[in-house]
């Protein structure tokens, strides 16, 4: 069902002007796939416009003329809003795999393999510095399992 809600308001958001106050909500959405061999990717979809002004200004530069942010810098300010550990460890290290641009929307992706078996938490502030309503939905899945976790400005770590 959250999967269906997110779907559809994704959908209904990118046929409205790309212009930020037209936005109806301010989100993300992260899908976490978790490997029996303990391997980890994640895939991130945010807005082109909002995202690429917050990446910016997290990097301290200035937009191009197309006024979308270039992938490392992109990148770089995802590594610094969204992390990943084991039950109690340090965030493992995420390394880039790519990022596509679709319509207005970009979906950034990342691999990493954690240090051992066993319980996964996550933290996601991607565009809280930005927006009072942002909201960033994380959906895990191992096996043929699916958890859903969302997250506001404010919250800390997550089990998944």
């Amino acid at each position: 069902m959250v999967r269906l809600c997110l779907t559809l308001a994704l959908a209904i958001a990118s046929l409205l002007p790309s212009s930020a106050a037209a936005h109806p909500i301010h989100m993300s959405f992260t899908e976490i796939r978790i490997t029996s061999s303990k391997s980890v990717e994640l895939s991130v979809r945010v807005f082109t416009d909002d995202f690429s002004v917050a990446a910016a200004r997290h990097a301290g530069i200035r937009l191009g003329a197309d006024s979308i942010i270039d992938a490392r810098s992109g990148a770089a300010y995802l590594l610094a809003k969204i992390r990943v550990s084991g039950k109690s460890g340090p965030p493992i290290r995420l390394i880039p795999c790519g990022v596509a641009r679709t319509s207005d929307m970009l979906r950034y992706c990342f691999r990493a393999v954690l240090p051992a078996a066993g319980p996964v938490r996550v933290a996601n502030s991607v565009m809280n510095e930005m927006f009072d309503d942002q909201v960033n939905v994380v959906q895990s899945i191992t096996g043929k399992k699916r958890a859903s976790r969302m997250f506001v400005r404010g919250d800390g770590w997550k089990a998944l």
